[in-house]
């Protein structure tokens, strides 16, 4: 069976705890009052013969910084959390789940299963690709995790209704003698995103809409950002298109706000982002030159249009997102803001 799994993932780890200085700050206000509460009436008395100050009180034990896990403890519990997602999906694949997959991952094996039948219903689903983007907040030997998985399945026999799904996880773990082990887990819903990874979707696509503003004034088909914003047959058209611009002096502004934008699909190193938007007036094409309007080309904008787009992002072997194609469509009913992931 075929895994790809990826483990972007971010630890959040406590911070140490600060030293309780309360009690020791009463005990100076109590002697600071006494002191100050005396009078002339009352002179302090003279310390009896032979006697001496008694000791001074012992300092108090300093209390220890929280223990940090560091970086260590989350890459181990990322290696069991990717272990424990690749066999509950092989598990999950099969008529008779078998517990002794999660001999070394879970604490009770025997209740994972339990959970997985439950879940999985009487679907049996085949997993050709997974990307786990995990989450972990690490408080000594134990560990809240939180996931959005990006799943590509068919159902058993039907290799042809491949789809891509988008599964929530809530889990517990805990550290033992013998590594991470998963105390409980669940699936919490459908249709969610990282939050790590809407924001780097949303930045590619504000990055792309970035580009063509500074490569369309004034009009450059070569500008640097283009490559870092755009890949295969959308880089092309919108080169070509520019090199045409640069030709006859034409320079294209839009600068609609993308406050709007959201994750509307999302697929392993595949997204779509769309955006609805209020387009604003000085939206438009203009003469390089003279700077006056070229209605012919693009005509003004009415007060309250809205402008619908969308673009396709790819991940590259680089990491980056570039927009591979893009769709517009002008004075439209969009709703702004609509989108069906829960961003965790």
């Amino acid at each position: 069976m075929l895994r790809k799994p990826t483990m972007p993932h971010r630890c959040r780890v406590p911070r140490p705890v600060r030293m309780h200085i309360f009690g020791l700050a009463a005990v100076c206000a109590a002697l600071l009052a006494a002191c100050t509460g005396a009078t002339d009436t009352q002179p302090p008395q003279a310390e009896p013969p032979g006697e001496t100050n008694p000791d001074p009180p012992a300092e108090q034990p300093v209390e220890e910084p929280a223990h940090d896990p560091g970086p260590a403890a989350a890459d181990q519990l990322a290696e069991t959390w990717a272990a424990f997602q690749t066999a509950w999906l092989e598990q999950a694949a099969v008529d008779n789940p078998d517990p002794s997959a999660f001999d070394s991952l879970a604490v009770d094996p025997d209740a994972v299963v339990e959970t997985l039948i439950v879940q999985r219903g009487e679907s049996r689903l085949v997993t050709t690709g997974t990307e786990l983007w995990p989450r972990f907040d690490i408080d000594g030997d134990r560990a809240e995790v939180v996931d959005c998985a990006i799943i590509e399945q068919h159902p058993d026999g039907q290799p042809d209704s491949l789809a891509t799904v988008t599964i929530g996880w809530e889990a517990t773990a805990i550290a033992t003698d013998d590594g991470w082990r998963i105390q409980q887990a669940r699936q919490s819903g459908l249709f969610c995103i990282d939050e790590e990874l809407n924001d780097q979707l949303l930045a590619a696509y504000r990055d792309f809409r970035a580009a063509k503003d500074a490569a369309w004034d004034p009009p450059d088909p070569d500008h640097p950002d283009l490559e870092r914003t755009m890949a295969g047959e959308q880089l092309e058209f919108i080169r070509e298109l520019l090199a045409e611009h640069q030709r006859d002096g034409i320079v294209i502004r839009d600068p609609a706000p993308t406050d709007n934008a959201v994750v509307f699909d999302v697929g392993i190193g595949t997204a779509t982002v769309s955006d609805c938007t209020e387009q604003v007036e000085e939206y438009g094409a203009f003469d390089l030159d003279s700077g006056e309007r070229l209605d012919e080309l693009i005509a003004p904008v009415e007060p309250g249009r809205l402008d619908a787009q969308s673009v396709e992002l790819r991940r590259g072997d680089d990491g980056l997102w570039r927009v591979v194609d893009q769709a517009a469509s002008r004075d439209t009913n969009c709703i702004v803001g609509s989108t069906r992931y829960e961003v965790s």
